[in-house]
């Protein structure tokens, strides 16, 4: 696994807002392009077909974006999921869950309070809260799964219906791969550390004049922002998510049990 991205020249950043009122933040410098190598496979490729429509080879946004996400998700991915939820959550098996999740939200279990609704809502969802990567401002997005037992980190990708013009947006189409925890881990900081890396030199162009003097930047702030997120993997890290496994199980078989009986 390798995460690779690469920063938009800075003298090629569009600034925000109107042409008398530019403007740039930190957010806004990380613009440029990122991808996900996994073996022979690459996440946030786009497709032949996607690039003569306009689209790039990579995805296109402010990199930092990527790094959110992915660090937002961190404790929920090393949380390991029990052997016998995998089939809620991972594969076909998966998909079909999610599907009769949805149609017993949809129904609202009409046989049960909506204190319990809720409340089985909520703890059947917890099994794939925080494991698939936000990725709803691409258009079309990718649909990307991030999950762990006790030894390997499992990533899925299934963008089989993610289209531009009925044809296929991503090269990558569906597939799984497993890494070891620890390796996982690795990436995810040398991620962070190479992008905070690059990010500094670009903050030091900008502190010494680089950019056009109309554009606005808060040079103060620009400096403090770039030194909290220097923290941010630690932060992820750090974080402990404990997920109450067995009301979860619970739950689920509740819906399973509520969706057979409405459709016997």
């Amino acid at each position: 696994m390798r995460i690779n991205f690469q920063l938009t020249p800075l003298e090629d950043v569009i600034p925000w807002g109107a042409p008398n009122n530019l403007s740039l933040s930190w957010f806004g410098l990380t613009d440029g392009q990122y991808w996900i190598d996994l073996g022979e496979t690459s996440l946030f490729e786009y497709s032949e077909h996607a690039r003569t429509a306009g689209a790039g080879q990579y995805c296109d946004y402010q990199i930092v974006r990527l790094l959110e996400d992915i660090l937002d998700m961190l404790p929920s991915i090393m949380e390991p999921v029990p052997p016998a939820l995998v089939q809620y959550l991972s594969g076909d098996s998966g998909h079909a869950w999610e599907a009769t999740r949805s149609r017993w939200a949809s129904d609202q279990a009409s046989w049960l309070d909506e204190d319990e609704c809720w409340r089985l809502a909520d703890l059947a969802g917890s099994l794939s809260h925080n494991r698939f990567l936000d990725s709803a401002y691409l258009s079309p997005s990718a649909n990307i799964l991030m999950w762990s037992d006790e030894k390997n980190v499992h990533i899925e990708w299934d963008n089989s219906q993610k289209v531009i013009d009925g044809k296929l947006a991503w090269t990558a189409v569906k597939g799984h791969l497993q890494i070891p925890r620890d390796e996982f881990i690795k990436e995810i900081e040398s991620f962070h550390f190479r992008f905070i890396e690059q990010m500094a030199v670009r903050i030091s162009q900008v502190v010494s004049g680089a950019l056009p003097p109309e554009i606005r930047i808060d040079l103060q702030q620009l400096q403090a922002e770039h030194e909290e997120r220097q923290n941010a993997f630690k932060l992820a890290l750090s974080n402990i998510v404990s997920t109450p496994w067995d009301e979860v199980e619970r739950a689920i078989l509740a819906i399973s049990a509520a969706r057979n009986i409405e459709t016997e």
